[in-house]
């Protein structure tokens, strides 16, 4: 019974281990903001030969994605590090996900997806708003000058 373990022990662990797993992916910046680059370095380890690495990001906002996205093919830097850049181009988008597919051995494999939000931009007073009408200062004041106005004449003629 013991040999039997101990030969089937090595059968099941390399079993596992012939799947690429993802130990890590870092992004610079951590915090992106919407329209901003992003570098991805994703470290996977595997036994085999990866043929292939895909990025692929969707930019979102709230619980609803925008209809395009990202497939990024990524670059071998070292022995088990990838690096790929995108470039985010929503305004509106509030937070990204991503995940990884991974060619191995003729066969895909695929991470799990990572959701991460994006810096919220702080707006200076001092520039305005492309997408803002512009505003007319003091057009308000002369509404309600002719409101008095009208209250007044309204009054005198009643008396």
């Amino acid at each position: 019974m013991t040999t039997v373990i101990i030969f089937l022990f090595p059968i099941s662990s390399s079993i596992v281990l012939a799947n690429p797993t993802v130990e890590k992916v870092t992004i610079d910046p951590a915090v992106p903001l919407p329209r901003s680059t992003i570098t991805f370095n994703a470290t996977i380890l595997s036994n085999e030969n990866i043929s292939e690495v895909r990025l692929l990001v969707q930019e979102c906002r709230e619980n609803l994605c925008f209809v395009y996205g990202y497939n990024v093919s990524m670059e071998k830097t070292t022995n088990d590090t990838y690096e790929a850049k995108c470039t985010l181009k929503q305004d509106e988008a509030t937070k990204i996900k991503y995940y990884l597919m991974i060619a191995c051995n003729e066969t895909w494999f695929t991470s799990n997806i990572t959701s991460i939000p994006l810096a919220v931009e702080v707006k200076n007073n001092t520039t305005q708003d492309p997408h803002d009408p512009p505003s007319i200062p003091g057009f308000e004041i002369i509404l309600v000058v002719c409101a008095i106005a009208l209250v007044f004449l309204w009054k005198r003629k009643r008396i």
